[in-house]
């Protein structure tokens, strides 16, 4: 499924406040990056933010579905889908995603 680019460019200008990030096109889809680091992904028709401990109660709360891929959905990765209100509000956005920015600066390769 390629990626729809009025979508992820709505997205990615969401994103403006949280800081300096680059992108790259990846799997069908568009990673966003912070210092190497993916925190966010575009896909699907959604954006993922990258999750720990530390906020994945935020993304389950709000009853969001974490990422998977594979036969069957069988492999998931640490990314949650974001809700539509927290995407649709850029301040909130922008503390959600700073958020996802710590768990990706955290995380081990």
């Amino acid at each position: 499924m390629a990626v729809d680019a009025e979508f992820r460019d709505w997205v990615l200008d969401q994103l403006r406040d949280v800081g300096p990030f680059e992108t790259k096109n990846m799997f069908g889809g568009t990673a966003v990056l912070s210092d190497g680091k993916a925190f966010a992904k575009i896909k699907h028709g959604h954006l993922w933010l990258k999750v720990d401990d530390t906020n994945r109660k935020d993304f389950e709360a709000e009853g969001m579905v974490q990422y998977t891929y594979g036969k069957n959905n069988s492999r998931k990765l640490n990314f949650y889908q974001t809700p539509g209100e927290v995407l649709e509000n850029t301040d909130l956005l922008v503390q959600w995603a700073n958020k996802a920015k710590g768990v990706a600066q955290r995380a081990k390769r």
